[in-house]
């Protein structure tokens, strides 16, 4: 498994943890699809990732240093 920083910066991503949130989205996708017959919205979507990714609880959180208070998708023109 490879990791690499994101330029600029100290921060590393990572072939496993990418495979992990493919598989994820995938997961996501089919319970829309299967409701509804369609993908997420791009609203849905950051929806969804501000709920999981905004948890309060310090047990909780997926920051070590805060709380994840919106996440933004922007859609390629």
């Amino acid at each position: 498994m490879g990791w690499w920083k994101l330029q600029g910066t100290d921060d590393a991503i990572g072939d496993g943890p990418l495979d992990s949130l493919g598989t994820a989205v995938v997961a996501v996708i089919e319970e829309y699809r299967s409701a509804f017959n369609r993908k997420p919205t791009a609203a849905e979507w950051a929806a969804l990732l501000t709920a999981v990714l905004g948890a309060e609880e310090p047990d909780e959180r997926v920051l070590d240093d805060g709380v994840v208070k919106r996440v933004v998708v922007e859609k390629a023109e």
